[in-house]
């Protein structure tokens, strides 16, 4: 087997440490390229929403805008996947990161020239949506590449941790800058983050060459095939999945705990209302609970790539599901502000240690030609759950009280635990 192009060989693994994984070669830029593309697009949306509220006075359009920045994404998903495995995902979230860069300049170019109207921008969002999945299933299927199989869990820990940061740090930043800026500079300077991200991807070395190496071994030892359609390979990568025990038990247990964490979106602002009586004063809360819990999940996911290893992995997943219950109902419904807090961060916590337990079995459990359709598949049923959770929310939060939604959101992540501990085999 063809050694991979990373200075961390299989041998040096029991001393592998963060740092270790920091400082190979290539990891650092992809880190880079991952935490640019990550921050300009949390950015992104809370920009283009702020936008179209001043400058068309619409919430509808501000909706409608956020609508097409992330929907047109969703449904051509199994397509980008199709597209990472045969062109490769280098190529392919490079190509992305360049489009993005151009299409969210072009978006303040026309508004300094007075040509954004609501159409043409939901039109150049929806272009953006479009190829977007390439950077969000591309960027996980870079790391085997570059790291070896058994620093999985810390390489994805690395990148999970700066991804929890960046969720709660883009709407901060974005908000600033709107705030210090306006509108037009601050999508200009989102637009420089996809530019810099492209940059820093064309610094990898090794690891399409390697890629493109093992397909042509595999093309030479077997009888060449016409080209499939990339429909076709969509279609295969759905297939594939369901197919899969391990990735099908994974996608049914990770849709459940999103449908949990989707409600408490709905159930923490209420939540909070229950305890402060003042209006602006309970926002700064809610944003300082969010804030917590992603900090928290940063946190677990640095902590369990250092004691996730192969063969571990669902049985930290299985415990993590059932602690991340625990802290929902009864720890975050003890009638407190500090209690709520506190069992948000555990929740956080056990959900960064669900979200490295996941994505190390699922790359260790998948064929490695069809990893991006996998990724980008699998990515696409996990959202499933987070919009059903919001809407369920909604609904008991009016018809009960935040303590009676918290208990529905905990029996959610326990039967999440549930089907992760039946539908997951212990071996794949």
């Amino acid at each position: 087997m063809t050694p991979r192009p990373s200075d961390l060989q299989e041998a040096d693994i029991p001393s592998v440490t963060y740092r270790k994984v920091l400082t190979s070669r290539n990891v650092p830029q992809l880190l880079l390229a991952a935490c640019l593309s990550r921050l300009a697009h949390g950015m992104l949306l809370f920009v283009v929403v702020l936008y179209a509220i001043a400058e068309f006075d619409s919430a509808e359009v501000a909706g409608l805008s956020g609508a097409f920045l992330t929907l047109p994404g969703f449904l051509v998903s199994p397509l980008a996947g199709a597209v990472l495995d045969r062109f490769g995902a280098l190529r392919a979230v490079a190509m992305d990161t360049t489009v993005s860069a151009v299409l969210v300049g072009a978006i303040a170019v026309l508004s300094v020239f007075g040509q954004l109207t609501p159409a043409v921008l939901y039109l150049m969002l929806a272009l953006f949506s479009i190829t977007s999945p390439l950077t969000d299933g591309g960027i996980r299927t870079l790391f085997p590449q570059f790291v070896p199989d058994a620093a999985y869990d810390r390489a994805n820990a690395l990148d999970l941790s700066t991804y929890s940061v960046i969720e709660v740090g883009g709407p901060l930043v974005a908000g600033g800058l709107f705030a210090l800026s306006g509108a037009n500079p601050a999508l200009l300077t989102v637009a420089a983050m996809y530019g810099l991200a492209a940059l820093s991807l064309s610094l990898l070395r090794g690891g399409t060459a390697k890629a493109d190496a093992d397909r042509g071994v595999a093309q030479d030892a077997a009888p060449q095939e016409p080209v499939q359609h990339l429909l076709r390979s969509a279609w295969e990568g759905i297939t594939y999945l369901l197919r899969n025990a391990t990735l099908r038990g994974l996608a049914a247990s990770y849709a459940v705990f999103q449908v949990a964490y989707g409600m408490l979106v709905i159930i923490v602002p209420v939540a909070v209302a229950g305890h402060v009586a003042d209006e602006t004063s309970s926002s700064r809360y809610v944003g300082l609970i969010w804030a917590v819990l992603g900090l928290a999940g940063g946190t677990g996911a640095l902590l369990a790539g250092k004691y996730v290893r192969a063969g571990l992995e669902r049985r930290f997943m299985v415990g993590a599901l059932v602690l991340s219950a625990v802290a929902v109902y009864p720890v975050s419904a003890l009638g407190s502000l500090v209690a709520l807090g506190t069992g948000l961060a555990l929740f956080g916590v056990m959900e960064g240690t669900v979200n490295v337990s996941l994505m190390s079995l699922r790359l260790r459990r998948t064929e490695p030609e069809r990893l991006g359709r996998v990724m980008t598949v699998s990515i696409s049923v996990n959202l499933i759950g987070f919009p059903v959770g919001t809407s369920l929310g909604g609904v008991v939060v009016d018809n009960g009280s935040p303590a009676r939604a918290l208990a529905v959101a905990a029996a959610l992540a326990l039967a999440a635990a549930v089907c992760a501990r039946l539908l997951v085999p212990k071996e794949g």
